[in-house]
């Protein structure tokens, strides 16, 4: 049979209702079976990318954690005026030992490192980013930043950025009275509800 003859026979063959009821039915069957297996891999993925997402949750939360850690010894001091070619180390010590009278006084060796930090933009003073060499100096200056309740200078805990939003909101919704009070300790917020 030739082409033209093969071709004419498949067309009166595709007319005839049974023909084609029967090429329907054979159709549908695989593209049910072909939809049944697509079904089941994107559910087979879906659940591989649900535990991927849960696994980089888990793995942020403890990086989150290991940041915050690495800062328990750093503290920021805000509000301390900035000069030109200041020794930010004894203007901090001086802020630390004559204003807040912390005893005993925190010597030079207490500290490991000490600098400002972000860039000038003439305006506002850079906070101060204290690290202290031993948990123990750093508590010690905590204990006694209550002496600069009638000053401009503040001195908190150094947070990761996402805890700082975090206490950010914190202290918003305590301005809108949803909370009587929110702090920090050891970079985790604590907050205390109304009632």
């Amino acid at each position: 049979m030739d082409n033209a003859a093969f071709a004419k026979a498949l067309s009166a063959a595709l007319l005839d209702p049974q023909v084609r009821s029967s090429i329907g039915g054979i159709v549908a069957e695989s593209i049910k079976q072909e939809l049944v297996a697509l079904r089941a891999e994107v559910k087979q993925k879906n659940a591989i990318i649900d535990q991927l997402k849960r696994r980089v949750d888990d793995l942020e939360s403890t990086n989150e954690d290991l940041e915050q850690y690495q800062r328990r010894n750093s503290l920021r001091i805000s509000g301390l005026l900035e000069e030109d070619n200041e020794d930010t180390f004894q203007r901090s010590l001086c802020v630390i030992n004559e204003t807040m009278k912390v005893e005993p006084p925190i010597q030079e060796q207490d500290i490991d490192r000490l600098h400002r930090v972000g860039k000038r933009d003439g305006g506002k003073p850079r906070s101060i980013i204290v690290k202290f060499a031993t948990y123990r100096a750093r508590h010690r200056v905590m204990q006694c930043r209550r002496n600069l309740k009638n000053s401009n200078i503040f001195i908190n805990e150094d947070l990761t950025r996402e805890r700082s939003k975090l206490l950010y909101q914190s202290r918003l919704t305590k301005r809108q009275e949803k909370i009587k009070d929110c702090w920090t300790h050891d970079g985790s917020i604590v907050f205390k509800d109304l009632k």
